[in-house]
């Protein structure tokens, strides 16, 4: 199907969705015609005019791929959407009409030069404001379109809107699909770096060519880790040669399409490197096999709390296989020693928020089931559906901050404090992939584009 089809499919589904949610708004007693979906309002830093990098509201992306501010959906049951965009005139920057694109010709789009504009350019299809609920981050806009202030994201709209986000249409994996691809062009450019003795400054300069994004364009902040710095979750810094060569990269990266996000990791060594440690080798092509092993059980009715729960079990095998514990792998699960070596969730929900909205909710009315308490950071508790899109991510770090409570506890007795102190310094080890759950067999959308750690390098 051409992108046109594949989006009008995705309107007819998210209409769908609609309806639903406002007939039980309505049974809830919040009568409702439809929503207003902005896109939201440029802001600056405090005390400044340097303009903060604008993200488009994610339900107001999810029903079209339109960048920039202020833009404006009026969705109503039944109706092919409203869609105003909003084209300022001006000359301190560039608000040139952008090339057209595929998906206005399934939308009924009008322009404006501001906000002011917008409703007149509803006109009588705005109908009555006060019956309209308004989904958005300025509360003052809704008042500007006449929505009171009760209906600004009320949870009888917002929170169905958020639970039917984790069911990716066809054209929203299509999208995803095409952001793996990008992402994996721009891994690949950052491993090669890597391999010719980059620093993280070089690395992170490659990924950015190989993705063909600006980095403003990327949907985060990527990390570019070499040896001891793996070791932090979300190390934010890039070193220049100061640090490199590294014997170990771990690479945390995304790209975007049309809004949707990847989210891609892999961790590589550099072979024949003075001090990479043959042991952090067997690890690392260990939690390769972890990680494929996690990807195949991304089956439909399976709580994602259970593949958690199986990953930890997983790197207990590891570390037993390796010799880093020196009890069985059911002893080092049972007294919760993987959760130093692996301290946060094997993943999340992915598609216009790259940990997209949802993960915690029971249903569509918004009651929330918590992670339990020996596993705080995990972000999905939901049952896995056919459609959603999961990112799968074990890892195996060494983290003073972790490790030391660990040796002073009775726990740490089973643990071989010298391998530990031998392989601190590479880091540690996470591997990533975007996955689709269907009716059958799981659909990674990573992989046809990037091999594992366990792949060929050049």
């Amino acid at each position: 199907m051409s992108d046109l089809d594949l989006y009008r499919e995705h309107l007819g589904t998210l209409d769908r969705i609609l309806t639903e949610t406002l007939e039980r708004a309505g049974h809830r007693g919040l009568a409702t015609d439809g929503v207003v979906l902005h896109a939201g309002r440029q802001a600056t830093y405090h005390a400044d005019d340097h303009l903060i990098a604008f993200h488009s509201t994610p339900h107001f992306r999810r029903w079209v791929p339109l960048d920039g501010p202020e833009h404006a959906v009026l969705a109503r049951p039944g109706r092919t959407p409203r869609v105003v965009r909003v084209r300022p005139r001006d000359y301190w920057y560039d608000t040139s009409p952008p090339p057209k694109a595929y998906w206005e010709e399934a939308v009924n789009l009008e322009e404006v030069e501001s906000f002011d504009e917008v409703a007149g350019a509803l006109g009588e299809e705005l109908g009555d404001p006060i019956r309209l609920a308004y989904i958005g981050p300025a509360p003052e806009a809704a008042g500007e379109l006449g929505i009171p202030e009760e209906r600004v994201e009320p949870d009888e709209v917002l929170l169905p809107l958020d639970w039917h986000r984790a069911y990716k249409t066809p054209w929203e994996v299509s999208r995803l699909r095409e952001a793996a691809r990008r992402s994996a062009d721009g891994h690949r450019e950052a491993r090669d770096a890597f391999l010719d003795g980059a620093s993280e400054r070089e690395i992170h300069w490659a990924y950015v060519r190989g993705s063909g994004h600006l980095e403003i364009e990327l949907p985060f902040e990527m990390i570019t880790a070499l040896d001891h710095k793996a070791s932090i979750l979300h190390y934010q810094h890039k070193r220049g040669p100061e640090a490199a060569p590294g014997k170990v990269l771990l690479c945390d990266s995304g790209a975007a399409c049309e809004g949707y996000a990847s989210d891609i990791t892999r961790t590589w060594v550099r072979r024949r490197t003075e001090g990479l440690d043959d042991l952090f080798v067997d690890l690392l092509h260990g939690m390769d096999r972890v990680e494929r092993e996690l990807v195949a059980g991304v089956r439909p009715g399976r709580p994602y709390l259970e593949l958690h729960v199986e990953a930890h079990r997983l790197v207990a095998q590891l570390l037993a296989e390796v010799g880093l514990v020196t009890c069985s792998a059911d002893e080092a699960f049972d007294r919760g020693v993987t959760r130093t070596f692996l301290p946060h969730g094997v993943g999340h929900h992915l598609g216009i928020q790259v940990h997209d909205i949802g993960g915690h909710q029971a249903g569509p009315d918004g009651c929330e089931v918590p992670p339990p308490e020996e596993y705080p950071a995990l972000r999905n508790t939901r049952i896995l559906e056919p459609g959603h899109v999961v990112t799968i991510e074990p890892g195996l770090y060494f983290i003073e901050m972790l490790l030391g409570p660990l040796r002073e506890s009775a726990e740490g007795e089973v643990v071989s404090w010298d391998l530990v102190d031998r392989l601190a310094d590479h880091g540690g080890i996470r591997i990533e992939d975007d996955v689709l759950c269907t009716e059958g067999e799981p659909e990674d959308l990573t992989r046809p584009f990037l091999d594992g750690p366990r792949g060929p390098l050049p």
